[in-house]
């Protein structure tokens, strides 16, 4: 539940705590426009987000969760959407999402196919294609809820390194869980409250 207002200035990194079914996820699909029916006010520069519609506002964010869907194609083609990228971007936004190492394993690389929803991948495989999406698009705004959760202590801990140390992302993570040391480098944290419930009536 949101009783203050909240503010995600650009270039910023920020995170979301709380228990579950405190408003985290919902948050995110607020921003994204996805549910349009809300009280109070949500602003973007200034101008009411509701003069934008959803597809205006994902041209700027890009929403990584734990289910990530990928089209029956091959990984490059996950990554790219049919657009043409330089060897240079590609490498940077593989080494970013931390899925080098993985490629490096497959006879096939970037043209190896992830099947049907992505099937012949791992849930942290395909977390981490939809981060090199995200980098790769140079979406301003990443909105990741819980989208590392499938990743190694390792590999999860390679991928937000990179994605605080952006200066021309905005970032702003889900998460039930951020020890000190994790808060300490974000540029704010909110911890969401359940909403109470509801008295009784006889």
């Amino acid at each position: 539940m949101i009783t203050c207002p909240l503010t995600f200035r650009k270039g910023g990194k920020y995170a979301l705590t709380g228990p579950s079914g405190c408003g985290k996820s919902t948050l995110l699909k607020l921003l994204l426009g996805w549910l349009p029916d809300y009280g109070g006010a949500i602003r973007s520069d200034g101008a009411d987000a509701r003069q934008f519609t959803p597809e205006e506002l994902q041209r700027q964010m890009s929403y990584i969760e734990q289910n990530v869907f990928l089209f029956n194609a091959t990984i490059r083609d996950n990554i790219t959407l049919g657009e043409d990228f330089t060897d240079a971007q590609m490498e940077k936004a593989l080494r970013d999402s931390a899925l080098l190492g993985d490629l490096a394993a497959m006879p096939l690389g970037l043209d190896t196919p992830v099947g049907e929803d992505g099937g012949s991948l791992s849930g942290g495989q395909k977390q981490r294609v939809a981060i090199a999406r995200a980098l790769i698009h140079r979406r301003s705004i990443l909105l990741v809820d819980e989208g590392t959760s499938a990743l190694d202590q390792k590999n999860a801990g390679i991928v937000e390194e990179s994605l605080l140390a952006n200066p021309e992302l905005t970032l702003i993570l889900v998460s039930h869980h951020l020890a000190p040391e994790r808060k300490a480098r974000f540029t704010g944290v909110y911890s969401l409250e359940p909403v109470p419930a509801l008295p009784q009536t006889a």
